[in-house]
C-alpha cells in the first residue's frame, strides 16, 4: 500500500475545538465517510459494496463516542459535515520527493522551521534523530535500504524558500501509526502560501534538476523515468493552489500521513 501524506484544511473554529479536546479528531475523520458526507459524490469509485460497508463502520464509530447529549452530537455532526465539503488534498506517496524538493531534506525528522531561506550564510541546522520515524517505517516496511540523512539542506543554493508545507506544523491528538495530525494556524497556512508561490513552478523544476546532474544523487526520487518531473510538478501546483485556497478563506490545515 505504502504512506501516503494528505492535508486537510479546516475552519479557525474547529481547530480550537481540536485544541480543546484532540479526541474529537478520530471522529473527525469518520463523518468523511458518513452516508451524507460529501465524500461520496467525488467517490464513484467505490462499489456499492464497499461503500455500505464503509458506511457503517462509520456511523458506529460516531455513535459510540461518549457525547454529552443528542444535541451535541447532532451539532458536531453537521459542523463536521460542512467541513468536508472542502476535500482534503493526497499528495499519494510521492510526499517524500515533494518534501525534499521542497525543504532539501530526506529525512522525516522534525525540522526547526516552518518557512526558511536557502542562502549560503543562512541554512538552517538541524539535530539528527537516529530514532527517526523514517527509518522506524521502512523498518516495519521490511525495507534495509539505507535511508541518507542530513544536518542542513542538500539542495543547491538558490535562494528560494524552504518550504516545510507537508511535515511541518504542531502535534496534536492521539494517531498512531505513521506519527501524530500536525496543524498549522491560519497564519502559518498564510506563511507557506507565500513561500510556496515564491519557490514557483520553474524554481522547483530547476531544483529537480540541478539534483537530477549530480553524481551522487537522493535515492528517494526515481530518476530513471523522465516524467517523474513532471507529476511532482503538478503535485506542487496543486499544493500551492490548495494552500492559496486555504489563506483565501481564513482556515488553519491539518496535515497527516497515513
Amino acid at each position: 500500500m505504502g504512506i501516503v501524506a494528505e492535508l486537510k484544511q479546516i475552519s479557525p473554529l474547529m481547530l480550537e475545538k481540536f485544541q480543546r479536546d484532540s479526541f474529537l479528531l478520530d471522529i473527525f475523520f469518520s463523518v468523511k465517510y458518513l452516508p451524507e458526507s460529501h465524500f461520496w459524490e467525488e467517490a464513484i469509485y467505490i462499489s456499492d459494496n464497499s461503500r455500505l460497508s464503509i458506511q457503517k463502520d462509520s456511523e458506529y464509530k460516531f455513535k459510540k463516542f461518549k457525547w454529552s447529549d443528542n444535541q451535541q452530537r447532532e451539532d458536531t455532526k453537521a459542523e463536521f459535515l460542512r467541513e468536508w465539503q472542502i476535500s482534503e488534498l493526497s499528495l499519494g506517496k510521492s510526499w517524500h520527493e515533494l518534501h525534499f524538493l521542497l525543504t532539501g531534506y530526506t529525512h522525516t525528522d522534525k525540522l526547526p522551521f516552518l518557512v526558511s531561506e536557502n542562502f549560503l550564510n543562512n541554512l538552517p541546522q538541524i539535530p539528527l534523530n537516529n530514532g527517526s520515524f523514517f527509518k522506524l517505517a521502512h523498518k516495519i516496511l521490511n525495507n534495509q535500504r539505507q535511508v541518507e540523512q542530513y544536518t542542513i539542506p542538500t539542495l543547491d543554493i538558490d535562494n528560494l524558500p524552504l518550504v516545510n508545507a507537508i511535515l511541518g506544523g504542531t502535534e496534536i491528538g492521539n494517531k498512531e501509526g505513521y506519527g501524530k495530525h500536525r496543524y498549522l494556524t491560519p497564519d502559518e497556512v498564510r506563511q507557506v502560501a507565500k513561500a510556496l508561490s515564491e519557490l514557483s513552478e520553474n524554481g522547483l523544476i530547476t531544483r529537480y534538476k540541478q539534483e537530477e546532474i549530480k553524481q551522487e544523487r537522493v535515492s528517494i526520487i526515481d530518476w530513471s523515468e523522465p516524467e517523474t518531473v513532471d507529476y511532482l510538478t503538478e503535485y506542487y501546483k496543486e499544493i500551492v493552489a490548495y494552500y492559496i485556497e486555504a489563506t483565501n478563506l481564513g482556515n488553519a490545515m491539518l496535515l497527516y500521513l497515513t
